[in-house]
C-alpha cells in the first residue's frame, strides 16, 4: 500500500506517533500486570516501526 502525505501531514503524524510512544513508555513502566505489559510492548513495537516508516519518505511513496 502506498500512502502519499504532504509534509505537514507527515510531521503531524510523526508527532502523534511519538506522543503515543511516550504514553506507552509511561504505561509500561507503571503497570504490574504481566499480560497487560506484554500487550503494551507489542503495541510499542508496531508504533516504533510505523514512526520509522513515516520518517523514511520512500517507505510511504513520497
Amino acid at each position: 500500500m502506498d500512502l502519499y502525505l504532504e509534509s505537514k501531514e507527515s510531521e503531524l503524524l510523526q508527532r502523534l506517533l511519538a506522543h503515543r510512544l511516550e504514553e506507552l513508555h509511561r504505561a509500561i513502566h507503571h503497570t504490574d500486570r504481566r499480560a497487560f505489559k506484554a500487550e503494551l510492548k507489542a503495541e510499542e513495537t508496531v508504533l516504533e516501526r510505523l514512526l520509522q516508516k513515516v520518517k523514511t519518505p520512500s517507505a510511504i511513496g513520497i
